[in-house]
């Protein structure tokens, strides 16, 4: 696979050879940041790059921005995407939406982060059935979740210490698997929206 070269015209990223990102890599209830994630993984993009065309505002990269805050117009042009794949990536913002990066060390091994795992209402994935984490496995310290450079620039892993939030420490996510391949899965965490 070749990777596109981009470069920045009139403030804004944009492929001048290759593809930027594909469609099927949203996968369902998939989070904003797992998606955009996978876009400066695949691109070698640093955050900083990536968080200045994430609002239609002026933004501080290091200073970031509230997922909730993000251009939704803005984003699903820069991933071509559709916009409710950028909208249900944000979710809603609920009074139970925790402010802290909350994971399934599972998920993160094959590059999924669900936007559901963000609600406190929740404890367990429900595809592995393993219980949610907001803090990493080697460091402790748990990661704010607001897209700024500095988690842009640690892809499925910590932003203080750089481990991967995977079990599988020392390894990339397997970001091209087919992490909800069975009707099994997907039937997981339909319930858990619509429950």
């Amino acid at each position: 696979m070749s990777l596109p070269i981009l470069v920045m015209e009139d403030g804004a990223l944009s492929p001048r050879f290759g593809y930027v990102f594909r469609k099927e890599w949203v996968k369902p209830y998939e989070s904003l940041l797992g998606m955009l994630w996978k876009f400066t993984q695949m691109n070698r993009l640093p955050g900083h790059s990536v968080v200045t065309q994430l609002c239609s505002r002026p933004t501080d990269p290091y200073e970031g921005i509230a997922i909730t805050d993000v251009d939704v117009k803005r984003v699903a042009r820069l991933l071509g995407i559709a916009q409710f794949k950028v909208r249900a990536g944000i979710g809603k913002s609920a009074k139970d939406a925790s402010p802290f990066f909350r994971h399934c060390a599972s998920c993160m091994a094959l590059g999924y982060h669900c936007r559901l795992y963000q609600y406190e209402r929740h404890f367990y994935c429900p595809i592995h059935r393993l219980p949610l984490r907001a803090e990493c496995c080697r460091c402790g310290r748990p990661s704010a979740y607001w897209l700024d450079a500095q988690l842009l620039d640690a892809p499925f892993r910590c932003r203080h210490c750089g481990a991967y939030y995977s079990h599988l420490y020392g390894t990339t996510p397997k970001l091209w698997s087919n992490t909800l391949a069975t009707a099994k899965k997907r039937t997981a965490l339909s319930r858990i929206t619509h429950g």
